[in-house]
């Protein structure tokens, strides 16, 4: 609503509009401003200006939507406040920026009036800055007299920000929403920090000047309110800021709508901290979630009614002392009605179209259709045969064109709801062919060939010759455009003439004729017809002279009889013939001529059996009848019954008007819609011969018809049911029936009103449970009905009586009367005085009772009962309730020497009298809550209030309290007694009072214990009298003065060692000049003084019992350790292997770089000496010295073997390869390899020995030599590349093999 534009152009017309906004009578008198026109602060700019508040910038306008500043709205306030200018001594606030400024004098005028005040701004008021709108409540509302707020006022201000707000500020805003001097934006924010627009700053300076009113009206009318006896210290008048207005809400609805509308519900609102929202539905109570989408909250909201009827929409409103009231409107929501179908894109016009109308919410209303051809209006009857409804129906269109069908349906409301679909309608196209019956080879025949509706499309010839499909041209001579065509060669041909239009509908007729040959000896008849034709069969039998011809036939390659097998004789010159059973014949003619020499004729030919099938449909069936369907055929061998459906416009699409297949044993159907339908069997066979079959009978379909209708859950017997049926109520007549709790009664019985076809409006007369029933029946007697459940409530009536005048707190007695209809439900009393909710005294119940008001004034008196449903209903009187208000007290108050937390107790007394002899109670201002004062001069007032609440004018009484300052001496004393570091000082101090009051002393810097740092401190002191008067402060100064202490370190390592870590000689001395005793703290030093290998510092520190610390002294020292070095061992014997049983000496060497001690850890060895097992030896040795570091291992291979085949390696056939697989760890730095030689053998041998390069991933060869008997290998490799090794030997004499005496050693060095 108030937008922040930018600041006023310049300072000059800040000036220039100030000046003239209090200029002469002539510039200030009341004009109108352009810009104001339409702006939400245009009454507020028009009474200022008319008032000559403002006169507008020089431009001639008002600028509302400008920023104000501090200095143009403190103008604005002090000018109509009418302040005078004020003298220099009374300012009592300085800003350092306003002097010389043009608002200096309205500046200190509002701080003279109290409306700017100490703590409002700091040092400076930059009058040029904006102004917010906090700073304008808080100025307007001192500007009024309002500024000392009640402290028992909640300040509930209700707005969405006021989380933001300060206790203070919430005080102000309470007093300006109460006072109508702010009223806070739509979005429910007040914006205290926000800066003001000069609308708002007018707005706000008239609501303020209403407020005074107001507040003068409102002391006119009754004495100020204070609070009672108990009410707590520095009471007041708290400005009325307690009061909450009643809450005032409005909101519009539309009078009608749809249930698809989005309604957007925006309230106007003030005093307003709370909104339910509640429905009635045609009067009854219903969920709101039921009948809306969307949510409303206090601010309204977007919701769409879903239910149609007379919705009412309540709004209960309460305000923050709970007083409520309601508004609601009501609206009458519709159903969306909607129509829609769908033709198909062509048709023609011999094509039945069903026209599917698809409806929601139709009713009562009714479905208009029209009809445009080529973009013209046409009557329905003229283009259509067949009717439309409101379900659509089906049509034929007699004519072709372009058309364009709608159905158009008028709501309730007038609006008009459409539905179109366009159609092009092409013509039947008809072809007509004929040709005689019969011809010959050597004759022209005249073909007709005519059309009609063909204008455009092409035509188009197909031949069958026999049932074989023929190529025209070379079989017929002569264009078949033209008249005369012959055909070259007999048979039996079916010509076909077709044109297919754009829709790729195929029109056609067909001629047949059957050609016979001329001028060959012999006879012919047709090759193919059927047991129903009788043909002609043409001889010439030239050599025959007197003799006859003797035909004979076969059927199916048998001899039959010709009698027997057709009707009809054959002569010499042929004749006519008619078989009666089907199949494959032969006839034959024979004879022999004059001269004794025989003639044969013959030919083939085809009879094809007349197909025959029966059925039936029922005389009548509905569109939900499945219908049976059952055949007899004869002679459908091989063929295939194709089903057709008639509804008397002739054959329609199956799927579109059936439902359900038929072959040709018949089936199930159900015929989808309403009609007269005749079922057509339709069989094409092998020559292309059609049969149609037709059942008996014509089948009527009735359409299924529904009908519904709607009520509510419930109602009363003063509800107007407004029923409104659906379905297909417009077709046929519509019986009503009712029950009442399961008993039949005549409707006129159970409700008032009428109901018809289309529905009613009724009401029922008695409570109860009712079933209403709508029933219909067809004409074949099927009956269709629909029933709804009511349940209809009495409606509760009540009354009652009470006195029109009573006094304050006497009781009376409430009686009902006119009760009806109550049950178990409960009368909900209340009260109001001035439509907010008040107390009375009492208890009320369904019959009455005796209550007392204590209160005074006009009173109204409401039972509310809420039956089951929610339904409400109420009877309200009126009361008028007096009461005289009571004397003015009398007081005393006497000061006594009586005091606590500086205060002195005073004895106030104080006395009163009411006329009526009522019980008074006396409120006191400027007391406090237990009559102690605070030395100086005070004033009370006291007055007095009967039980109706009336006041006495107010009694005031002064008196003074006096009291006299303690004074006090100090002393300091350091000592040196020491704890925790910390040296005792001897503190003490006495008080004195004058007055002879006792006295409490205050310490500064004194610690609890007395015990002090080393250093320099101020301790200081003042006393205190039981009256909280304070002494001056006394202070004392002393010094503490501590040395640290020194430390010297020494740290010698030795050879010493323990699990790995070597001894070394640390310790430390220290001393301290003042003589404390000194702790050592250290750093990095082992327990056991025992250190590994490498570079350690260790620190140390002294600390004295004062808790002083030495400098850190640090001492670095290195251990070093080697290991020992790698072994290196010696076997003897050492060759490649010796003989089992040899012992076998293994030594190994190691040193210690450092000196120390070594030992040898072996593996695979027992004793320095001894024997080894048959085969591969593997030995280890490591060297360990005194501190636990080890050497490398050293390993060697080698065997113990037979020269007669045991423990060595076994030559098993020409190639031998032998690996070791070495150790992990370790890389090989010697070998040696064997393989001896054998007595006898001589060969082309040769040996290879490989080893795997770490390194490189690969093998390398080592070793390589031919030999004719044995071999040897050795080798000393570099450390650290050959892992592993390969020994390979070849031999092509069997004479080596099995002999385990190949052997290898191997030396291992490990990193």
């Amino acid at each position: 609503m108030h937008t922040k534009k930018k600041r006023p152009i310049s300072i000059l017309l800040i000036v220039c509009m100030v000046l003239s906004l209090f200029a002469g009578s002539a510039y200030a008198a009341h004009r109108y401003f352009e810009d104001a026109k339409g702006h939400w602060a245009e009454e507020a700019i028009n009474i200022l200006a008319e008032k000559g508040i403002i006169a507008g910038y020089p431009d001639g306008l008002s600028h509302p939507d400008e920023i104000i500043t501090r200095a143009e709205f403190a103008t604005l306030v002090a000018r109509t406040m009418e302040l005078p200018e004020p003298s220099e001594s009374e300012v009592t606030i300085h800003f350092t920026d306003i002097a010389g400024h043009w608002s200096e004098k309205d500046v200190e005028a509002l701080i003279v009036a109290g409306v700017i005040q100490k703590g409002d701004f700091e040092a400076k008021f930059l009058p040029d800055q904006p102004i917010t709108r906090m700073e304008m409540i808080r100025m307007l509302v001192r500007a009024i007299g309002k500024s000392e707020h009640d402290s028992f006022c909640p300040c509930d201000i209700g707005f969405l920000d006021e989380s933001q707000l300060t206790d203070g500020q919430k005080a102000y805003i309470c007093t300006g929403k109460h006072y109508h001097i702010i009223s806070g934006y739509p979005d429910g924010t007040v914006r205290p920090d926000s800066d003001a627009t000069r609308g708002e700053a007018f707005e706000m300076l008239v609501d303020a000047e209403k407020a005074k009113e107001q507040i003068k009206k409102e002391e006119a009318e009754k004495p100020p309110v204070t609070k009672p006896e108990d009410k707590p210290p520095g009471g007041g008048d708290g400005g009325g800021s307690s009061y909450v207005p009643a809450p005032q809400f409005s909101f519009m609805l539309p009078k009608t709508g749809y249930t698809s509308d989005e309604i957007e519900i925006k309230p106007t609102s003030r005093y307003v901290s709370d909104v339910t929202w509640t429905a009635l539905k045609n009067g009854l109570p219903v969920e709101l979630s039921d009948i809306i989408k969307g949510e409303l909250t206090t601010n309204g909201g977007k919701v769409r009614f879903t239910q149609t009827g007379s919705i009412t929409l309540i709004a209960t409103v309460k305000n923050s002392r709970g007083v409520t009231m309601t508004q609601e409107q009501t609206f009458s929501v519709y159903p969306v009605v909607s129509v829609a179908f769908e033709l198909p894109q062509a048709a023609h016009t011999d094509t039945a179209i069903a026209v599917e109308l698809k409806t929601e919410n139709l009713g009562g209303n009714a479905v208009t259709w029209s009809l445009k051809c080529d973009g013209k209006e046409i009557a329905l009857a003229d283009a259509l045969s067949g009717e439309l409804s409101a379900d659509g129906g089906t049509v034929l269109f007699k004519e072709k064109g372009n058309y364009t069908l709608t159905a158009s349906i008028t709501d309730e409301l007038g609006k008009t709801i459409a539905s179109t679909s366009n159609i092009i309608v092409y013509p039947v196209v008809e072809v007509t062919l004929s040709l005689p019956a019969v011809s010959h080879t050597d004759k022209t025949v005249t073909l007709k060939t005519e059309t009609k509706e063909a204008d455009g499309l092409e035509l188009n010839y197909t031949l069958t010759k026999n049932g074989e499909p023929a190529e025209i041209n070379a079989i017929i001579e002569g264009k078949l455009a033209d008249s005369a065509i012959r055909f070259k060669e007999k048979g039996v041909y079916a010509l076909t003439a077709f044109v297919t239009d754009a829709t790729g509908r195929v029109f056609a007729d067909t001629a047949n004729i059957t050609v016979y040959p001329v001028g060959s000896a012999g006879f012919y008849l047709p090759e193919i017809f059927h047991t129903d034709k009788t043909v002609m069969v043409e001889a010439l039998f030239r050599e025959i002279g007197s003799r006859k011809a003797n035909w004979s036939l076969t059927r199916d390659g048998n001899a039959v009889a010709l009698s027997d097998a057709a009707k009809g004789t054959l002569t010499n010159t042929g004749g006519e013939l008619q078989f009666k059973e089907k199949g494959n014949y032969r006839l034959m003619a024979e004879f022999t001529d004059d001269g004794g020499r025989s003639y044969r004729y013959e030919q083939n030919f085809k009879v094809y059996p007349v197909p025959s099938i029966s059925y039936s449909l029922p005389r009548y069936a509905h569109t939900d009848s499945n219908i049976a369907v059952k055949t007899e055929t004869n002679h459908l061998a091989g063929l295939t019954i194709e089903w057709l459906a008639d509804n008397t416009y002739g054959f329609q699409d199956w799927p579109t008007y059936v439902d359900g297949k038929l072959t040709n044993d018949g089936g199930t159907i159900r015929f989808k819609r309403a009609g007269i339908y005749e079922l057509v069997a339709r069989v094409t066979d092998e020559t292309g011969r059609v049969f149609l079959f037709e059942s008996s009978e014509k089948c009527e379909v009735l359409p299924v018809l529904t009908i519904g209708f709607d009520l509510p859950k419930l109602a009363y017997t003063d509800t107007t049911i407004d029923l409104r049926t659906h379905g297909n109520n417009n077709v046929l007549p519509v019986e009503w029936s009712v029950s009442n709790d399961g008993r039949s009664i005549p409707l006129t019985e159970a409700f008032n009103g009428s109901l018809n076809a289309q529905g009613g409006k009724i009401t029922f007369k008695t409570h109860g449970k009712y079933i209403l029933t709508a029933t219909m029946a067809d004409y074949l007697k099927r009956s269709y009905s629909h029933s709804e459940t009511v349940t209809i409530l009495p409606v509760v009536q009540y009354a009652f009586t009470m006195p029109k005048t009573i006094h304050y707190g006497t009781s009376f007695t409430v009686t009902a009367k006119d009760v009806q209809h109550l049950g178990s439900y409960s009368a909900v009393w209340t009260l109001q005085k001035d439509g907010v909710p008040t107390q009375f005294q009492g208890t009320l119940g369904n019959s009455g009772g005796s209550i007392s008001i204590r209160d005074t004034g006009e009173f109204t008196l409401t039972a509310t009962i809420t039956d089951s449903a929610g339904r409400i209903s109420s009877h309200s009187e009126s009361i008028t309730v007096t009461n005289t208000a009571p004397n003015q007290p009398t007081v005393t108050a006497t000061p006594t020497r009586t005091a606590t937390n500086g205060k002195f107790l005073v004895n106030i007394t104080a006395t009163a009298t009411d006329p009526d002899g009522d019980t008074v109670t006396l409120e006191y201002e400027g007391t406090t809550a237990d009559s102690y004062y605070a030395p100086g001069t005070h004033t009370i007032r006291v007055r007095s209030k009967d039980i109706a609440g009336a006041y006495s004018p107010w009694t005031g009484k002064t008196f003074t309290v006096t009291n006299a300052a303690p004074s006090v001496t100090l002393s300091a004393e350091p000592t040196r007694t020491v704890k925790d570091g910390k040296f005792l000082v001897n503190i003490s101090a006495t008080a004195t009072d004058a007055d002879g009051d006792a006295t409490t002393l205050e310490w500064e810097n004194k610690v609890d214990d007395n015990y002090y740092n080393v250093g320099t401190h101020t301790v200081r002191v003042r006393v205190k009298d039981i009256a909280g008067a304070y002494s001056a402060w006394t202070e004392k100064s002393f010094t503490i003065v501590s040395s640290a202490p020194t430390v010297t370190l020494t740290a010698n390592p030795t050879r010493t060692a323990k699990d790995g870590k070597f001894l070394v000689n640390i310790s430390a001395t220290a001393s301290d000049s003042d003589g404390d005793t000194t702790t050592l703290e250290w750093e990095n030093k082992a327990p056991d003084n025992h250190y590994t290998v490498g570079a350690h510092t260790v620190r140390v520190r002294a600390k004295d019992s004062t808790g002083l610390y030495s400098d850190w002294v640090s001492k670095t020292f290195t251990i070093a350790n080697s290991a020992p070095t790698a072994p290196v061992i010696t076997r003897t014997p050492n060759g490649n292997s010796v003989a089992p049983g040899t012992p076998v000496t293994i030594k190994a060497t190691s040193s210690d770089p450092d000196g120390d001690s070594v030992t040898l850890v072996w593996e695979g060895r027992n004793s320095e000496t001894q024997t080894y097992p048959l085969g591969r030896n593997l030995v280890r040795v490591k060297a360990v010295d005194a501190t636990g570091a080890e050497s490398p291992w050293a390993a060697i291979v080698f065997f113990v073997a037979d020269s007669n085949g045991g423990g060595g390696m076994t030559l098993t056939g020409p190639d031998s390869v032998i690996l070791e697989n070495g150790l992990e760890g370790a890389t090989i730095t010697e070998y040696t390899f064997t393989v001896p030689p054998v007595s006898g053998h001589s060969g082309s041998d040769y040996g290879r020995v490989r080893g795997y390069n770490k390194l490189t991933g690969q093998w390398d060869q080592l070793d390589y030599g031919t030999t004719s008997n044995g071999i040897t290998f050795s080798r000393t490799l570099g450390a650290g590349v050959y892992t592993k090794l390969e020994f390979y030997y070849y031999t092509n004499h069997s004479c080596m093999y099995n002999k385990s005496n190949i052997t290898y050693s191997v030396n291992y060095h490990f990193e």
